[in-house]
C-alpha cells in the first residue's frame, strides 16, 4: 500500500520537476550555441524562454539582434515579445528592463523607432535613480510661532522694572531695565575723608544735611533656552550704575544758610557689568509668567529678582 502512495506522490510531482529543468534548459542550450556562433540555433533555444519572460534569455536575444543584422528579418516576432515582457517588468520599477527599453525605442528593436517614448523612459530611470540615493524625508514638524511677552520685573537694588521678550517651543530672548525713580541732579562731586564730608575746590562754608538720595539704572539683554516643559533658563548680559548723592547746604560767616544742593559721592558710587541668571515658568494656559533669579554686579555685589507678565 505504500509503494503505491509513493508512485501516485512522485507521478504528481514530475510534471512541476520536468517543468523546472527544461526552463533551465533552454538557456543552456542557447548559451552552447551562441558559443559555436550560430545564432539561429541559440533563437530557438532562447524564443522558449520569452514565453516566461526570462530576463536572460531577452537579453541574450538582444545580443543576437545587434551582433547579427541578418537575424532581423526572423528576430522580429520574438522582440516584439520581448518588448512586451520589458514593459511589464519596467512598470514594476525594474532599471535593467527600463535601460532595454530606452534601447529598444531608440533602435527600434521589436517595434517602431521612437525618440520621444525612449526619452520618457529615460527619465523614469533617473527619478528611479535619484529618488534611491536620495535618504528617505521625515515630515517636518511645523514650527511653533514666536510668542512675545511683557511684565513687571522686581529687583532689590531697583524695584521698577519691566521685561519684554519672545519664545518658541526651544529658545527666547528678553530684554530688562531697571530703576528706582530717582532722577535727583548733582552739581558737585564729594567725598567723605574719615568723618568729614569733603567737596573739592568749594571756597564756601558747607556742610551736610544727612539726606541721602541713590539714582539707580540698569539695563541687560540675554536669550532663554527650554529646560523642561513651559520653564526657560535664562543667561544675561548689560550694564548698571547707582549715583550716591548727598545734600549738602551752603552758610554765610554769620551761619545763616544760603543755599542748598547734591553731590555726588565719589567713593560710594559704582558701576558696571551686571549679569544675570533667571529662570522663567509659563503658567499651562500660556498667557501668564512667573519668573526668579539674581543678577550679579561687578562680580562682587548679587540682588535677588523676580517677575511676572503676560504672554501674548
Amino acid at each position: 500500500m505504500k509503494i503505491w502512495m509513493w508512485i501516485i506522490f512522485g507521478c504528481l510531482l514530475l510534471p512541476s520537476y520536468a517543468g523546472a529543468q527544461r526552463q533551465t534548459e533552454y538557456n543552456r542550450r542557447g548559451d552552447e550555441a551562441m558559443r559555436r556562433n550560430d545564432y539561429r540555433d541559440a533563437k530557438m533555444w532562447y524564443e522558449e524562454g520569452v514565453s516566461y519572460c526570462d530576463q536572460y534569455s531577452i537579453h541574450q536575444l538582444t545580443e543576437i539582434w545587434l551582433k547579427d543584422e541578418t537575424m532581423h528579418v526572423s528576430m522580429r516576432t520574438v522582440m516584439s515579445k520581448c518588448l512586451n515582457c520589458l514593459n511589464e517588468y519596467a512598470t514594476e520599477r525594474d532599471t535593467s528592463a527600463i535601460q532595454k527599453l530606452i534601447l529598444y525605442y531608440t533602435q527600434g528593436i521589436g517595434t517602431s523607432e521612437n525618440r520621444t517614448t525612449a526619452g520618457y523612459w529615460r527619465k523614469q530611470l533617473e527619478d528611479i535613480r535619484r529618488s534611491n540615493a536620495l535618504p528617505p524625508t521625515l515630515p517636518k514638524k511645523p514650527k511653533e510661532p514666536m510668542r512675545f511677552f511683557a511684565g513687571y520685573d522686581f529687583s532689590l537694588l531697583a524695584p521698577y522694572g519691566i521685561r519684554v521678550g519672545g519664545v518658541n517651543s526651544l529658545i527666547g530672548w528678553y530684554v530688562k531695565l531697571h530703576s528706582d525713580l530717582s532722577f535727583q541732579g548733582h552739581n558737585e562731586e564729594c567725598r567723605i575723608d574719615g568723618n568729614r564730608f569733603v567737596i573739592e575746590n568749594m571756597q564756601q562754608y558747607y556742610g551736610p544735611t544727612g539726606k541721602t538720595k541713590a539714582n539707580v539704572m540698569m539695563g541687560s539683554v540675554g536669550i532663554m533656552v527650554r529646560t523642561v516643559e513651559n520653564l526657560y533658563t535664562s543667561l544675561g548680559a548689560g550694564y548698571w550704575q547707582r549715583d550716591v548723592l548727598r545734600e549738602y547746604e551752603i552758610v554765610n560767616d554769620e551761619g545763616i544758610i544760603q543755599s542748598t544742593g547734591w553731590a555726588k559721592d565719589r567713593d560710594s558710587s559704582k558701576k558696571g557689568f551686571k549679569i544675570d541668571l533667571d529662570a522663567t515658568y509659563f503658567l499651562k494656559n500660556k498667557r501668564f509668567y512667573v519668573s526668579g533669579g539674581c543678577s550679579a554686579f561687578n562680580f562682587k555685589y548679587f540682588y535677588p529678582n523676580a517677575g511676572v507678565g503676560l504672554v501674548f
